[in-house]
């Protein structure tokens, strides 16, 4: 087929034959774009418009091709003709004439000159969700880079709120994010897990859904992150990026994509990170005190069109990750009177007094002074070693010309090692206190099996789709947490005495030596000054407590999205969730269901304008292993969400939205430490009785012509997020949660130029998470943070590359994020980075 070259000027004039179709080119990095639209009009009459929409069963992404005579897509072209494919650029018009010479034939009668305006834009579907969509172009300037992660990306959305050890909380909740990958709903992984699902180098495309959601979606539902990735390429390309600077910090990224004959495609992308401050440090100036990390991924994406009809995609990802569990060195007299980081749980200042507002018993074992070295000093030398892999195979089958079935099967894996080389200890002769709390070795693992189907019916004015999801879900975990103080083994004990070795509470007694007893007959134990019974041990060995779990989670949906007029858009249907899992702790099985109804309007009042509302019920599976070892089982949460928001287009590329959302939960799935306020690097899940969110967003955003010129976003969120009732241990629930912070700003501006070069900042304010109070203030902490990426582009030093610099934290701040926090431990900003790197195509 012949090509026609393009931009072409909007009121230039082209000659075309009969038979067309069309590619849509992003301008920036020239590649093939799948969710763009074209449109074709017939001089001035707009009634007869048509949309065609890039086919991804074909590996150039063309539309399908489209007879300007009849006015319709064709399957085929007549054997003597031919097809013009035309390359267009985004958001570029062009004017095509189709002469009477050239569309007279046996099979049709001559006609007269027809002039068509064509358009591409990108795909703006019939959207009902409350979400964001970031381009691959966006990740770069925002966010990308050879280090960038997926929070680094999402921190900024309206919505998120930071925390330490990489977790974002998405509209109050803790980490119920899903991932869905080229249409394929991952199975969830480990609570509290760092290393990568996705790589941002591999995205193509990012939807951040947090609301509105179709039935299509579930499994967890704080967040959906919608990911397609890199489409390939029609001719093998490549690029690099690599980066070095601070804290011995270097990455790397490599990507690889070309076809596989006339057929098939690939993608390959290999990324590596290094740095000794890894994570959030728990003092704000030595950083690097046991806090080295390093990363890998690896990710292939194979594509083969068997027929025109069919496309496998072959999908294999795995991500490891070892990083060394931070040491305290101590923390700046500021502190003496909350703790400064010495003794069991940091709670004891350098010169072995503990704060009065740290003492529950004055008199209990430990009250003394006694100064101790901190951790640092002590070697502790805890290292953590995650993985995350998984493989999907999916079969997309076009049914006939308008419906399609998606069949996939995926098979994941999570894991965290948990090892330890610090000082042994003799629990039979345990010191009072130590700033070394525990010598863990926790090994969890989690295994699923995930078979996925959905067919797609679009109709005049409806599109329904259905599908099923059987998720087969195996963990198992075990843990030996030896206490390397006597502080630490009350506390192990009173947490769970299946963790403790051997041995009861010490049983108080009066002057001459006889047992105590309270009024109801209950033994009076010796209590320590952190209120915990004093635990005398037995035996010098600590157990290793091994637990299995097994179960399922099954859903099945169906949904129509129904146009019911050209301003009115109504998505209407069920979900039904099942989750099932047994243990071997003799706690009772959770056999759970639900029918879930979803609701969600959208009401456009004008063209610039857009309304949308929403009732969700939703449903959240609880984490499998990594869950609770503690109190009664983990229970799926299920929730109603209710939400609004109006979105107006207030200029060329301007939009502004402001959206209002509640939620009303049961059985809210937190997560946490599993010994609250150590730092070990063990999680567990918690449940909540009830749980309620609600807040209020406003976004604005600037997305300028062709890539060229000013970029940038600004995000508000004032949310609150308090549970009630009480814990699944029966603990009352905490006023708040953690995680909730009351305003948070996201921000970003850029500016690039034609020869691709640009400049870009990214701001963050958090006014201070519920965990973030250093005692005796009662008022939160606020943190901020502005980071810096300047690019010279890639036509530097005669093309071949482009030079890059990256700030992260312009200003060095090291606020504290969370204080002796249950949930979080005490952690600090990471301070300044600077990166530079080098990055280019070939």
């Amino acid at each position: 087929m012949p090509f026609i070259n393009a931009p072409i000027p909007s009121d230039a004039q082209t000659f075309v034959p009969r038979y067309v179709s069309f590619i849509v080119v992003n301008p920036a990095t020239q590649q093939p774009l799948t969710t763009a639209v074209v449109t074709l009009q017939r001089g001035q009459n707009r009634k007869d418009a048509i949309v065609l929409t890039p086919s991804l069963m074909e590996n150039s992404h063309a539309t399908p091709v489209f007879d300007l005579c009849s006015w319709h897509t064709v399957s085929s072209v007549p054997k003597h003709q031919q097809a013009a494919i035309i390359h267009l650029l985004l958001n570029h018009s062009l004017c095509l004439q189709l002469s009477p010479q050239r569309s007279s034939s046996s099979q049709s009668p001559p006609t007269a000159d027809i002039f068509v305006v064509v358009k591409a834009s990108l795909l703006q579907r019939r959207q009902v969700e409350q979400s964001t969509t970031i381009t691959h172009n966006q990740i770069q300037q925002f966010g990308g880079g050879a280090g960038a992660t997926i929070q680094s990306i999402t921190k900024t959305q309206a919505g998120v709120a930071n925390d330490s050890s990489g977790q974002e909380h998405i509209r109050g909740e803790h980490a119920e994010i899903s991932y869905v990958v080229d249409g394929v709903p991952l199975p969830e992984i480990l609570s509290g897990q760092q290393s990568a699902v996705v790589v941002p180098s591999t995205i193509q495309t990012l939807q951040l859904l947090t609301g509105s959601y179709p039935p299509e979606f579930g499994m967890q539902t704080a967040g959906i992150l919608n990911i397609t990735t890199l489409p390939g390429a029609r001719k093998p390309v490549g690029e690099y990026d690599l980066q070095a600077g601070s804290y011995s910090t270097t990455n790397g990224d490599l990507n690889f994509e070309g076809p596989i004959g006339k057929r098939g495609d690939y993608v390959f992308d290999f990324a590596a990170t290094r740095t000794l401050n890894a994570q959030d440090p728990q003092q704000p100036d030595d950083q690097t005190a046991h806090n080295a990390g390093s990363s890998v991924n690896e990710f292939a994406k194979l594509r083969f069109r068997p027929s025109s009809k069919d496309t496998l995609i072959l999908t294999l990802n795995q991500s490891p990750d070892t990083y060394q569990i931070n040491n305290r060195t101590g923390l700046p007299d500021s502190f003496a009177q909350a703790g400064e980081g010495f003794g069991f749980l940091g709670l004891r200042n350098r010169d072995g007094s503990i704060p009065s507002i740290n003492i529950v018993n004055p008199n209990g074992l430990g009250a003394a002074p006694i100064v101790l070295p901190s951790q640092q000093a002590e070697h502790m030398d805890i290292d953590q070693r995650e993985v995350n892999e998984y493989s999907t195979l999916s079969w997309q089958r076009q049914l006939n010309r308008t419906d399609s079935l998606l069949f996939a099967v995926t098979f994941l894996h999570a894991g965290a090692n948990l090892t330890n080389h610090n000082p042994p200890v003799d629990v039979l002769n345990l010191p009072i206190d130590n700033s070394i709390e525990y010598n863990p070795t926790a090994i969890r693992n989690v295994h699923h099996s995930q078979i996925y189907v959905a067919v797609t019916l679009p109709r005049k004015n409806h599109e329904i789709k259905f599908g099923i999801l059987n998720d087969t879900q195996i963990g198992n975990e075990s843990y030996q947490i030896v206490p390397a103080s006597q502080l630490a083994l009350d506390d192990l004990a009173v947490v769970d005495p299946a963790l403790a070795p051997p041995g009861a509470p010490k049983q108080a007694t009066d002057a001459q030596g006889h047992p105590l007893f309270n009024s109801s007959g209950k033994p009076v134990y010796v209590t320590d000054v952190y209120g915990n019974p004093v635990y005398v041990p037995t035996s010098n060995t600590v157990p290793t407590l091994n637990v299995h779990r097994s179960g399922f989670y099954r859903a099945a949906y169906i949904q129509d999205t129904w146009k019911v007029s050209s301003r009115f858009t109504f998505n209407y249907g069920f979900r039904f969730d099942w989750f099932r899992q047994g243990q071997n702790l003799g706690q009772p099985i959770v056999d759970t269901n639900s029918l879930c109804p979803r609701l969600n309007f959208a009401y456009n009042p004008d063209r610039l304008t857009s309304i949308r509302w929403s009732f969700n019920r939703l449903f959240n599976i609880p984490p499998l292993a990594q869950g609770s070892i503690v109190g009664a089982p983990i229970q799926p949460e299920t929730l109603n969400q209710y939400d609004i928001s109006v979105q107006r287009l207030i200029g060329r590329g301007q939009t502004v939205k402001l959206a209002y959302y509640i939620k009303d939960i049961r059985n809210q799935v937190d997560t946490g430490l599993l010994i609250p306020g150590s730092q070990i690097g063990l999680f567990s899940s918690v449940n909540f009785q009830i749980g309620g969110v609600h807040g209020v967003e406003f976004s604005y955003d600037l997305t300028p012509p062709n890539g060229i010129g000013l970029d940038g976003f600004v995000n508000y969120t004032y949310s609150i997020a308090s549970p009630a009732g009480f814990d699944n241990t029966g603990a009352p629930a905490p006023f708040f949660n953690d995680h909730d912070q009351r305003n948070t700003v996201g921000a970003g501006f850029g500016y690039t130029w034609k020869n691709q070069a640009n400049v870009s900042f990214v701001f963050t304010y958090g006014s201070g998470l519920a965990s973030s109070i250093v005692p005796p203030s009662p008022f939160r902490t606020p943190n901020s943070e502005l980071d810096l990426h300047l690019s010279t582009g890639s036509r530097f030093l005669k093309g071949l590359g482009a030079l890059n610099l990256d700030i992260e934290n312009v200003f060095d701040s090291r606020s504290v994020i969370n204080f002796q926090s249950g949930f979080s431990g005490t952690r600090f900003q990471q301070g300044r980075r600077i990166l530079l790197s080098l990055s280019s195509k070939f």
